[in-house]
């Protein structure tokens, strides 16, 4: 559907194109300096546009270029950064380990030292209960 509008467009834009060539047809001169031509006013229009769309096809092409240049420098410095990213992850997640590694043995360390001192704890309580009951005697 989208192609039959195009070329329904496209035929009305070349009728209203023959309609504008006839209508203009007369003679212009065109002074060049050093010579001097005589153009159908028509031809003088078709060559004019033709050089603009070729200027603006020129600089668009241009500024295409270095857009595309552009996103080719910011994607490579993005894969760059992914990496990094993902370097300094994995690096923070060893560390992590490491230290979770470090306070589980600092924890058993604790853990066993508090075991130590209520064993002793207990140990001087039966101490103290039976010389308490060796002085009753």
């Amino acid at each position: 559907m989208k192609r039959q509008w195009s070329i329904v467009l496209l035929i009305i834009l070349v009728l209203l194109v023959g309609v504008f060539s006839v209508m203009n047809v007369d003679p212009v001169a065109i002074n060049f300096g050093f010579t001097m031509l005589r153009v159908p006013l028509v031809l003088v229009i078709i060559v004019t546009l033709l050089i603009g769309v070729l200027i603006a096809v020129i600089l668009s092409t241009t500024i295409i270029l270095q857009n595309k240049s552009e996103q080719k420098k910011l994607n490579k410095r993005l894969s760059e950064l992914e990496d990094e990213s993902k370097k300094e992850k994995d690096e923070l997640k060893i560390r992590h380990s490491k230290e979770v590694e470090s306070l589980n043995e600092d924890k058993e360390k604790a853990q066993t030292k508090i075991r130590e001192l209520e064993r002793h704890i207990q140990n001087l309580q039966k101490t103290n209960s039976t010389k308490g009951k060796d002085e009753e005697i």
